[in-house]
């Protein structure tokens, strides 16, 4: 892998992260709290944890997914 494509996999993984730990902790913080007083620091709270446990999956597992939809789609 080029320099380049490893920079490209991290910014795509981190931004995939980002976006996919937001969503579902606000869904599952609604969920759980509600729009109860202190919601915005539960959420925020469960969302940097969130993230802390996608960014090394994400890492781990989207160059083997690539490999795999590759042999699939062949």
């Amino acid at each position: 892998m080029s320099g380049s494509q490893r920079i490209k996999m991290v910014l795509f993984v981190a931004l995939m992260c980002v976006a996919m730990s937001c969503t579902i902790s606000l869904a599952m913080s609604i969920i759980n709290f509600g729009f109860s007083p202190g919601f915005l620091v539960r959420w925020l709270r469960a969302w940097a944890l969130s993230f802390l446990i996608a960014w090394p999956t994400a890492y781990i597992f989207v160059p083997q997914v690539r490999r795999l939809v590759d042999r699939i789609a062949r």
